[in-house]
């Protein structure tokens, strides 16, 4: 007797109303990099959110328990005695990333199905096509509303949490008003570098993932419209080019 699929073998993608998840094809030394400047980022690119948000957690606890950030701000400065002296080695390890190219490759070439639209009680999530440029600037002014923007809201609000206690934690608005103010000794006294560091690598991968999704969703939103408008008003004679 013949196994009977019910379902598609490998979904192209999947839809809450919180947020959506694909299959992507992109180069793997995207989030291979993202993976050595912050473990978790490249994981949660490729679509693998919670051990993502467990690796993102990962290092910030490995960071601030090995003086990492501390000893690149000494280096810096060229007090290379000082980072021989605040580096913890037991807190020192190798980080790793993955990708999944092959499943999304076979779950295109299959067609598997499209989600368009998803509705709860709490939140309306679909697809729609969305300029890549708004929200890579609101992820410009904020890491993580470029993604409440894009509806994933999951890595947004994740996003926007790490951002708010990195801000909190490395007293930077303290620092910025001291500085406008023209007491410099006062605004690099207060400024904890060993969290400012964090912020580069926050802001540039909120910019390139929200990126990267934002692309994604207007490909699939312009596949599923394509089905759909072959499927129900296409002459069956007529080829599609």
């Amino acid at each position: 007797m013949d196994h009977i699929y019910r379902g598609p073998r490998r979904p192209r993608m999947s839809m809450s109303p919180y947020n959506t998840n694909s299959l992507v094809i992109r180069n793997p030394y995207q989030p291979m990099w993202w993976s050595a400047a912050m473990p978790g980022a490249g994981h949660i690119m490729i679509g693998k959110s919670i051990k993502g948000f467990l690796l993102f957690i990962f290092e910030f606890t490995v960071n601030l328990q090995s003086g990492i950030n501390e000893a690149i701000e000494y280096s810096m400065v060229g007090q290379f005695q000082m980072v021989k002296d605040i580096l913890d080695l037991q807190w020192l390890f190798v980080r790793l990333a993955t990708e999944i190219n092959q499943f999304a490759a076979l779950a295109s070439k299959n067609k598997a199905p499209i989600e368009a639209f998803r509705l709860d009680m709490a939140e309306i999530n679909y697809l729609n096509y969305l300029n890549p440029w708004v929200a890579v600037v609101w992820s410009l002014f904020t890491p993580g509303l470029g993604h409440l923007i894009s509806r994933n809201i999951i890595q947004g609000v994740y996003l926007l949490a790490w951002f708010i206690v990195v801000i909190y934690q490395s007293k930077a608005l303290p620092s910025v008003y001291f500085t406008a103010t023209g007491h410099f000794e006062e605004a690099t006294n207060v400024i904890h570098w060993n969290w400012v560091l964090y912020l580069p690598s926050l802001y540039l991968f909120a910019v390139d993932d929200c990126w990267s999704r934002v692309i994604e969703s207007n490909r699939l939103f312009q596949m599923e419209q394509t089905r759909f408008l072959k499927d129900k008003y296409q002459n069956t004679s007529f080829p599609l080019l």
